[in-house]
């Protein structure tokens, strides 16, 4: 792979799509370092939300047979070290925007012979704490506050070091306390058995990795309390000369490519509970049974409005004002420790309003790709300028109503592909959103009312005279 890729002039980097491939060193079986920054053609670092560890896959076009010589079979360590510099004569150390990643090869794909003499293949490759974790079971008791068996599992059972690995004030405090037993679970299999019934503040718990922060035990509610990160903007031409300063800085915030599946779908929404459940207890020591009954009233949201309209109305209901759309059946046992919680006891508070938490961040999703940032990172959030899809739009220029507000707002970054290629360094980012930044029960400007038409017995007649008609003959 080449130092530079096309978007440097050989001393600085000149779009935010430049970038500086520093090293790439493989620590092979024996603890030789091998020196592989010449067979790798790409490179792309996913993080996501949902996952506690991040990956890189690089492809390698391998002339050397490095396969064969290096004894290359999985669980080698991988440094990558890539940045983005405005002078190159800067030591790696100094240099501002940058990636310094270890990780461990986990599995060999994809293997192709190109050409005569040439063979391709893929490395996929995870954080050491995902390679160290399957080497591992727990299934020793536990009691105490959630957030802190999430940090003892890090240190102890990961081997993760604070304020190296993780970062303490990334450690969302979670005041449900809890006893038990790990039921033979790896770490990251029994951290995601934790999370399961965090709550802060009703809203759910993320594990996820960073390349920047590492390890991140993060609520909700405390990601939303993060200002934007940066605004975006769908804007179809630049405004400033290319190379400056303030080409750079458009740059940055241009989006190059945006695509919205939405998915929406409000029968789903309404099974899935997002709007209204009902939760079931029984307690098992005391025979006691209880109905919790949950109203969507979600506090924390990305934008400032709901997800739906109470306009809305099924059966002559709102749709949160049903009560069987949805229902969870938990067991309990109040006598199992005394004084102190079970596992299952924290879900009886939490239990509907996150499902209605984690249902509703899906109600409208975005991919885009930008150029590329080494700073950016999932559970931020961010904004999206997105000009009207109207001809006449032209006319509404610098007035409030240019923007699209469906599609435009607030999102939380749930995904992240760094993709770094002979061209250019891009990031495909994965957006999500539980609400808009309008009202859907404001006032509805196109189309006709229907609202006092007729007269009430002209309307009777009218609905009476629809229901004879059958395949266009009137029944008598």
């Amino acid at each position: 792979m080449p130092r530079f890729n096309s978007k440097t002039d050989g001393s600085r980097t000149v779009t935010p799509g430049g970038y500086d491939i520093y090293s790439i060193h493989a620590t092979l079986l024996n603890g030789n370092v091998a020196d592989i920054k010449g067979l790798v053609n790409t490179i792309e670092i996913i993080e996501s939300i949902q996952t506690a560890s991040i990956q890189v896959i690089m492809r390698l076009y391998d002339g050397m047979n490095f396969l064969e010589n290096s004894h290359l079979i999985g669980g080698e360590k991988i440094n990558l070290k890539i940045r983005r510099t405005s002078n190159t004569d800067k030591t790696f150390k100094e240099s501002r925007d940058k990636f310094d990643i270890e990780v461990f090869v986990a599995a060999i794909s994809g293997h192709t012979n190109p050409k005569p003499g040439l063979q391709a293949y893929t490395l996929e490759c995870v954080s050491e704490h995902a390679m160290v974790s399957n080497t591992k079971k727990l299934n020793r008791s536990f009691n105490g506050v959630i957030g802190q068996l999430v940090t003892n599992i890090f240190t102890n059972d990961l081997g993760l070091e604070n304020n190296v690995d993780f970062q303490t004030e990334n450690i969302s405090d979670s005041t449900d306390q809890i006893k038990g037993i790990y039921p033979n679970l790896s770490p990251l299999n029994a951290l995601t058995w934790l999370t399961r019934n965090a709550s802060n503040n009703g809203t759910p718990y993320f594990l996820y990795e960073t390349i920047q922060d590492g390890l991140q035990f993060k609520s909700y509610n405390n990601m939303l309390e993060e200002g934007l990160y940066r605004v975006y903007n769908d804007a179809a031409f630049n405004q400033s000369t290319p190379n400056t300063p303030e080409n750079y800085q458009e740059l940055e915030k241009k989006i190059l490519r945006l695509n919205a599946e939405l998915n929406r779908s409000i029968y789903d929404s309404i099974s899935d509970g997002s709007y209204s459940a009902k939760l079931h207890t029984i307690d098992i020591s005391t025979k006691k049974y209880k109905q919790t009954q949950f109203v969507y009233d979600n506090e924390y949201k990305v934008d400032a409005n709901m997800p739906f309209s109470e306009q809305l109305q099924i059966d002559n209901k709102k749709i949160n004002e049903y009560t069987s759309n949805k229902e969870y059946y938990v067991s309990l046992n109040s006598k199992s420790f005394g004084k102190d919680m079970n596992y299952h006891k924290p879900a009886t508070g939490s239990l509907l309003n996150k499902q209605s938490y984690f249902n509703n961040l899906g109600f409208m999703g975005l991919d885009m790709d930008i150029y590329g940032d080494f700073n950016l990172s999932v559970g931020r959030k961010i904004g999206i300028i997105i000009p009207k899809p109207d001809n006449n739009a032209s006319i509404s220029r610098g007035k409030r109503n240019f923007t699209d507000k469906y599609i435009g707002g607030s999102y939380i970054v749930s995904s992240i592909s760094h993709y770094f290629s002979a061209e250019d360094y891009r990031c495909n980012v994965g957006l999500q959103k539980d609400s808009l930044g309008f009202s859907l029960d404001d006032e509805i400007v196109i189309g006709k009312s229907t609202k006092n038409t007729f007269k009430s017995n002209k309307k009777s007649k009218s609905v009476k005279t629809s229901r004879r008609m059958v395949a266009g003959r009137r029944i008598r």
